[in-house]
């Protein structure tokens, strides 16, 4: 669940990054469908890859495996 868990906010972090670029290039293109699409389809499924992200950390923190990763918090 750890990779899985890393997979998606990998995948989240470059689904951003591709957003914020593909408007950008809209942007300075001129071109409002540009925007738009890098604004509404490529953004929706960068926040669903966002939300099973922040499940699967969630989850993690019931799992052997991410008890043993998690940092010491104890003093």
């Amino acid at each position: 669940m750890l990779a899985a868990t890393r997979v998606c906010l990998f995948a989240f972090l470059i689904g951003g990054f591709v957003v914020v670029t593909g408007q950008t290039i809209g942007i300075v293109a001129g071109s409002g469908p540009i925007v738009t699409t890098f604004g509404t389809d490529v953004a929706d499924n960068v926040c669903v890859i966002a939300g099973v992200a922040g499940i699967l950390a969630f989850l993690l923190l019931y799992t052997k495996e991410g008890r043993e990763n998690a940092p010491d918090t104890e003093e």
